[in-house]
């Protein structure tokens, strides 16, 4: 009995030891995730001094998560700070990610309904559109790290060639400056005539477009730069000496992007195992890969908010006449760096290899352009041309494509589609000379209409593709065309070369050159559907088999791919919250 009693003692005693040496580790581990935390804390609080408020990830915005969990990320963020010395590439580390694993099945429906009854409560009408809405801005998509930009403008100090134009970044005065007496995208459909009323009809082109070609005269008529000397003498910056194009120059860019590790490759080799292997163990759930080639940092600030409301009402929309217009051409502008990720994104998740270029205007050294004809005088009056992608997509095996980006705006006059066009253009005329703050307690000025993309390059936008793929090279065989929306995703397209084409529109540019620029004639409605073949000013069957070969194309296109909603990387809210389309 004694030695018995002894052992249970003992084995009591065992068991108590046991259970205290545990505390006192996990205690260990409690204040050593504590401090890890406390150290990433201060990493990510430097990191973000170097950014504007905007640009800020908000900490609070965060969920809190378990000491055990932060101890993982924080070695998640150990790795990444020695992958950056290593000059490898960042791992994202998704906040919050492991507290949603500990939601109850219950808790996340319920999160996803309160979103969902956010969404649904969002306004359809307003006075103020957010041209701006969860816009990701150019400069920022210049620090993408599969994106290559341009250098900076003032670091151009010479051209060595006529191509190297394509250096100069859209939105510089050099760019603009190239415009002047060469026909490029924004004016080839007009000088074609296919902005005429007839010519337009056939094609399907909305009346509010027809304008006519007395805008691509007046461009025609200007004088431009047409040799290398002309150029360097105009476009380079001559402070600071010569030198040669700085193509290397290292240049500060902003933090905000955290390149994914994600492969997608790997993960369609897999889907299609699945799909053509059959089993009879149940499938395991894996974590949601993260879908973009980037994560993106910076959150909207109800302050940025604030600030494009107060900019809106000052400058933006400050007239009732002039508001659904403003809206519709800045909607586009300061949507284009969104789309342009839309397609880095997509094609990312086809090759990750690949990457998208900035580039400017292209073309200035094709050949036609170098010999264009001379008057009797000796001054240059041939036609020449130039294009603007609004990006290169290069593959690693060195194919070529143009990427064109197309932002359709979601505001139009709230009256739009009316039936009653009496009393609607009653009211236009009541309100043309009313402010946007007075029709407030009247009705709203604007309303969200958007309508199914249709998988067709609309044929107003033929001459600009081709035009690209002409001033690009002959190794450029194809464009892809983006056309996005604000609620409703994306839609890729893929034009393919037509050389037979692109030489039917030559002949008509330099027609409408020769007949109206070159003998200082605004050129007459309807030029070119004249009948009359021998008319100076007549096209004939030749001209009628031209506009309608440019309306097959336009829906002969290549359907690349539907791009949902959630597949368009935006600028997300604080909490990940709605964000409305309206700033009122």
């Amino acid at each position: 009995m004694i030695i018995r009693r002894n052992v249970s003692t003992a084995i009591v005693l065992i068991v108590l030891l046991f259970f205290t040496a545990t505390a006192a580790s996990s205690a260990a581990r409690k204040m050593n995730s504590h401090d890890s935390v406390s150290s990433s804390t201060s990493s990510r609080m430097a990191s973000a001094a170097f950014l504007v408020p905007s640009q800020i990830v908000n900490s609070s915005s965060r969920v809190k998560s378990s000491s055990r969990v932060k101890q993982r990320q924080q070695r998640g963020i150990k790795n990444n700070m020695k992958d950056d010395d290593d000059g490898a590439e960042d791992v994202i580390v998704y906040a919050g990610e492991a507290n949603k694993k500990n939601k109850s099945p219950q808790q996340k429906n319920e999160t996803k309904k309160n979103i969902r009854r956010e969404k649904s409560k969002m306004p359809k009408t307003g006075n103020l559109p957010d041209i701006h809405w969860r816009a990701i801005p150019m400069e920022h998509l210049r620090a993408h790290p599969s994106f290559c930009p341009l250098p900076h403008p003032s670091t151009i100090k010479h051209l060595t060639s006529l191509e190297d134009v394509r250096l100069f970044r859209q939105d510089s005065w050099q760019w603009d400056a190239l415009h002047d007496g060469r026909c490029t995208t924004s004016q080839a459909c007009a000088a074609l005539g296919l902005l005429e009323q007839k010519a337009g009809h056939e094609l399907g082109i909305p009346r509010s477009l027809r304008r006519g070609g007395t805008g691509a005269y007046h461009r025609l008529k200007g004088v431009a730069l047409r040799t290398l000397e002309e150029m360097n003498e105009v476009l380079c910056d001559s402070q600071g000496g010569g030198g040669e194009i700085m193509k290397d120059q290292k240049q500060e860019e902003p933090f905000v992007w955290k390149r994914s590790r994600t492969n997608w490759n790997k993960i369609r080799h897999s889907n299609s195992n699945n799909k053509n292997t059959a089993t009879t163990t149940p499938p395991v759930r894996q974590q949601k890969p993260f879908p973009f080639a980037a994560k993106y940092l910076p959150v909207i600030l109800n302050k940025d908010l604030q600030h494009r409301k107060k900019e809106a009402q000052n400058h933006y929309f400050s007239s009732w006449s002039s508001a659904p217009m403003i809206a519709r051409m800045q909607w586009g502008n300061a949507q284009e760096a969104t789309a342009v990720l839309t397609a880095l994104n997509y094609f990312w998740k086809v090759d990750s290899g690949i990457v998208v270029k900035e580039v400017g205007m292209c073309g200035a050294g094709l050949e036609m352009n170098i010999t264009a004809g001379e008057k009797h005088d000796g001054s240059k009056e041939g036609l020449i041309i130039g294009a603007s992608p609004d990006a290169i997509i290069q593959y690693p095996n060195g194919t070529l494509e143009a990427l064109e980006v197309k932002n359709h705006c979601p505001f139009v006059p709230r009256d739009w589609g009316s039936r009653n066009k009496k009393n609607r253009k009653r009211h236009d005329n009541e309100q043309d000379k009313a402010s946007v703050d007075d029709t407030r307690d009247n009705k709203k000025v604007f309303r969200i209409r958007e309508l199914p993309i249709r998988p067709t390059v609309p044929p107003m936008y033929v001459p600009q593709l081709m035009m690209e793929m002409l001033c690009l090279g002959p190794s450029c065989r194809s464009v892809i065309m983006v056309r996005q929306t604000a609620t409703i995703g994306a839609v890729i397209l893929r034009l393919h070369r037509d050389d037979e084409w692109m030489e039917e529109m030559l002949y008509w540019l330099r027609r409408f050159m020769t007949n109206f620029v070159h003998e200082g004639t605004p050129p007459p409605a309807n030029f070119f559907w004249d009948n009359d073949d021998d008319s100076i000013h007549g096209g004939g069957e030749r001209y009628r088999r031209f506009v309608t070969r440019t309306k097959e194309i336009g829906e002969a296109v290549e359907l690349v791919d539907y791009v949902s909603h959630s597949g368009v990387q935006r600028v997300m809210s604080e909490g990940k919250r709605p964000v409305s389309l309206f700033l009122d």
